[in-house]
């Protein structure tokens, strides 16, 4: 008599954590390089129950989630230390716990180090993972398409800029960044482009489209089992006068 219950709370959610995605992108609609995510479900069929006669359940099961991989818009900023990545490639950064991470936010800057740094203050990976320093009396800084740094003609360093062979393989961290059980290779299908950034791919009427239709199959699914709830009641009610 629960197997509907059970279906219906599978379905809730699925869709609990189709919402909390749907929220994260409206919320990022205007961070630089961030990609929209999209839940990923598939049917779950549970085992029948043989001494009970019951049938298998078909239940919805919640896999996982993957990237719009579409470009966001480029946006002029003239920024000395903004960059934005023209192709599938990914700039790697140093994170506090060691490990390296990815980003397409190219909204940079510089430390109390004169090191180049994300605007959550990690450090921009360069040559070897090591930290990309910019001179303290520079006068004119500039990057390359392949993401080469100069102060005033002289090379200071390098933007390290990696591409992975399936970018669905990447897994979000928050803050824009991404792991990856793999280190990539070297970009050979990406430039980098100074004074841009590369603005968020977030439909934002799209995504509140998706939100109203969530909210709707969350609201329907919480009355069918509401309804399916009362049957019970109602036919246990029933069947203790009957045998009363």
């Amino acid at each position: 008599m629960e197997n509907s219950l059970y279906v219906g709370l599978s379905r809730q959610l699925v869709l609990d954590h189709a919402m909390t995605l749907v929220a994260n992108n409206v919320a990022n609609a205007n961070t630089p390089g961030y990609r929209a995510q999209n839940p990923m479900f598939e049917e779950y069929i549970a085992k029948s129950n043989g001494y009970t006669g019951q049938d298998p359940l078909s239940m919805v099961y919640d896999m996982g989630q993957y990237d719009t991989t579409t470009p966001g818009s480029m946006q002029v900023t003239g920024g000395t230390y903004d960059v934005a990545l023209l192709g599938p490639g990914f700039i790697a950064i140093n994170t506090p716990s060691g490990a390296t991470q990815y980003t397409r936010a190219g909204d940079f800057t510089v430390n109390a180090n004169n090191e180049l740094v994300t605007a959550d203050g990690y450090t921009v990976s360069g040559p070897g993972g090591n930290a990309i320093g910019i001179p303290t009396d520079a006068k004119e800084i500039s990057i390359t398409d392949s993401g080469e740094l100069t102060a005033d003609g002289n090379v200071i360093g390098r933007i390290s800029v990696v591409e992975f062979d399936n970018i669905q393989d990447l897994t979000p961290e928050g803050d824009g960044l991404y792991s990856s059980k793999s280190a990539g290779r070297p970009a050979t299908e990406t430039t980098v482009r100074q004074g841009y950034l590369e603005g968020s791919n977030v439909n934002s009427v799209q995504e509140m489209t998706r939100m109203i239709d969530i909210l709707r199959t969350y609201q329907s699914t919480m009355n069918m089992m509401k309804n399916e709830h009362e049957r019970q009641v109602n036919a246990i009610q029933k069947l203790s006068q009957t045998t009363a």
